[in-house]
């Protein structure tokens, strides 16, 4: 039942409401008299009662000062004003103060029950809701592991969340992303490991390693953390702010390894992918954190090992992970250069290793082909093909494969993906084309001060991320640096052939920002417009 402590220095007057509420039990029990405002501060931090009923003239503190102390320190207790009729403009300032009500002196007892019955029914329902609010969280608590962990399965296989979109699911798990890296942390040795385990043992080892790498995170609502194939737990990290480099990451990873190998029973080995502009490109940092776990731990497992560290990797040496590693690197670039045959020969050698190995688990084989299609499906795009095409096919194929379940199966899947692939890459003339298109769009377009990558990149099909490397590659600039060349020269050529002010000039070659041309010319000429001008008119 919920507590009231009425607060009046009249003794009589504390009598009478003690006395009227003794008429109806059910209301209001127990009861607490402070005499002053500062016995009533000191009762209601002891017994936080649910309902104070409180004179406004007191001496010392005064009710108005008690409940401004009260309110602040218990914004949820009702409190009712006992006043006189020439004590209103009070009552407005205790009703600013977050005051419920207030009841004229003397109390008329059955106005005074009326009151008492609503605020204590008002009070059981916000108790109520309370409970249910309660409820639904622990309940939304408990699924949102759940929903996480289907969302990273959906981004790093490049499938957008039933009935939702991305954006909408990380809000709703109160996520962001940007700049997204992947890590991949395996149990090592995990087929021993997992000899003998129940399914609910291995349950609750995945569910306390996740727990540790959430807690290891420096930004925890910057990361998505899930559980992919048995022993391997995904992390998708916005490699921003705290972790923007692979140093920064790779230091991260460490610090995890070591958290893992020393109170955990196994140890794991830790794979990085690259960081990515766009939610899109997950799969493909998913696939290179996998490459890269792949690719070194024949060397030894319990180690950090990032995509970086196969490139940097001389080619050419013995092992059956570099052997595989070597075929799908190799088989990226035939498919790049559009070289069919070379394409085919090497999808069915790695399709034959990988059928081999994983002839007695076909969830093991269906993940690494998805990887390996995501590989070329991206190094195809990275080279300049369209990417709305490719990564339609990709989508399409993957939510395909869920429906094959053996090894037969998941092969013919993979060699059909990849020869789907292989007809829609672009030829090299094609992938210049595109470069020139952009060039030439750019110098049409140069003297408008709101020209962005974004716009160019549509207009030649691609998206922001792999125009801009493309470009640079094709061009031997940054899309920035040569917009910049381009608006300066045009300058120059103004500077010395009219005679239209800087200002203008500045305008007229997309700067509508006179100080923004000023320093990016000196920048680039070690001096000043006019001074360029004065200097060529000689």
């Amino acid at each position: 039942m919920p507590g009231i402590l009425i607060v009046d220095d009249m003794p009589l007057i504390r009598s009478a409401l003690v006395k009227i509420l003794s008429r109806q039990n059910d209301l209001f029990s127990p009861v607490w008299e402070a005499t002053n405002g500062e016995e009533a501060v000191a009762l209601a931090r002891l017994h936080k009662p649910d309902l104070i009923l409180m004179d406004i003239k007191m001496p010392a503190l005064t009710g108005l000062q008690a409940t401004a102390v009260i309110r602040q320190e218990q914004p949820d207790v009702k409190i009712v004003m006992l006043t006189a009729y020439n004590e209103f403009s009070y009552v407005q300032k205790a009703l600013k103060l977050g005051a419920r009500d207030y009841i004229l002196k003397p109390v008329r007892p059955d106005k005074l029950l009326e009151l008492l019955t609503e605020i204590k029914e008002e009070i059981q329902n916000e108790r109520r809701d309370l409970r249910t609010v309660e409820i639904v969280k622990d309940s939304l608590q408990k699924t949102l592991p759940v929903i996480e962990a289907n969302l990273v399965e959906n981004l790093i296989r490049g499938i957008n969340p039933e009935g939702t979109t991305v954006e909408e699911s990380l809000a709703y798990l109160g996520k962001r992303l940007v700049w997204p890296v992947v890590m991949v942390a395996k149990i090592d040795s995990f087929d021993q490991f997992s000899q003998g385990e129940s399914a609910e043992e291995l349950q609750r080892v995945y569910t306390g390693l996740v727990k540790m790498v959430r807690e290891m995170l420096p930004e925890p609502q910057r990361a998505l953390v899930g559980y992919s194939s048995p022993g391997r737990v995904v992390t998708i990290i916005s490699a921003e702010q705290s972790l923007t480099t692979t140093e920064k990451l790779r230091e991260f990873g460490e610090k995890l390894r070591q958290a893992i190998a020393t109170n955990m029973p196994f140890t794991v080995t830790i794979g990085l992918g690259k960081r990515r502009m766009e939610l899109d490109s997950i799969p493909l940092s998913y696939a290179e954190a996998n490459l890269a776990r792949r690719y070194l731990r024949h060397l030894q497992n319990n180690r950090v090992v990032s995509i970086d560290d196969v490139e940097d990797e001389a080619p050419g040496e013995s092992g059956t992970s570099r052997y595989l590693v070597q075929r799908e690197r190799l088989l990226v670039k035939a498919v790049q250069m559009n070289h069919k045959q070379d394409a085919q020969q090497l999808t069915n050698e790695i399709v034959d290793f990988l059928s081999q190995r994983y002839y007695t688990r076909p969830e093991a084989m269906k993940n690494h082909c998805a990887e390996l299609v995501t590989l070329v499906a991206w190094g195809v795009i990275g080279d300049g093909s369209d990417e709305p095409t490719i990564l339609n096919v990709l989508h399409e194929q993957v939510r395909a494969l869920a429906s094959w379940k053996t090894i037969s199966e998941i092969r013919a899947w993979t060699l059909n993906s990849l020869a789907e692939m292989m007809t829609l890459v672009q030829g090299l003339s094609q992938r210049q084309d595109v470069m020139q298109t952009a060039v030439s769009y750019i110098s049409k377009n140069y003297h408008r001060s709101d020209l962005s990558l974004a716009e160019v990149a549509d207009a030649v099909s691609l998206s922001q991320s792999h125009f801009s490397s493309q470009f640079k590659a094709k061009v031997g600039l940054s899309y920035v640096k040569f917009l910049t060349s381009v608006r300066l020269d045009e300058a120059k050529k103004l500077l010395c052939t009219s005679d239209h002010s800087v200002t203008s000039i500045a305008e007229m070659v997309g700067y509508p920002n006179a100080t923004n041309f000023y320093r990016h010319f000196q920048r680039d000429t070690g001096t000043t417009p006019a001074a360029y001008r004065e200097t060529a008119s000689r």
